[in-house]
């Protein structure tokens, strides 16, 4: 992923390889529901996702709302996980604890 798009008209895009390679084999359909939640369970949601006509997948309504409520920050390093579960596909996000970038 290369942008987090956070306002109510963006969406959140995969990449064409991921989308196909990884996450498509996992979806019934077209379209259907994702649920997110973050690592430590405090916050989670239920969004739209798609196909999209570009072999995009897409997450079409509701990334706005978790990204506010789960306070995450432009900068902030992420891991995002998704796991199939006998319920469908869920996304799990996990927000890294470091307060300052890591210097090596």
């Amino acid at each position: 992923m290369t942008e987090t798009f956070a306002t109510d008209i963006k969406r959140m895009y995969f990449t064409v390889p991921f989308s196909m390679g990884s996450l498509f084999p996992h979806m019934d359909g077209d379209q259907g529901e994702l649920p997110i939640t973050i690592g430590d369970g405090t916050t989670a949601i239920t969004s739209s996702f798609i196909k999209g006509v570009d072999k995009r997948a897409t997450i079409t309504r509701g990334w706005s709302d978790f990204f506010h409520r789960a306070h995450m920050n432009k900068g902030q390093a992420y891991a995002f996980a998704f796991k199939c579960t006998s319920k469908g596909l869920c996304l799990i996000v996990y927000i890294s604890k470091l307060q300052e970038p890591l210097v090596i």
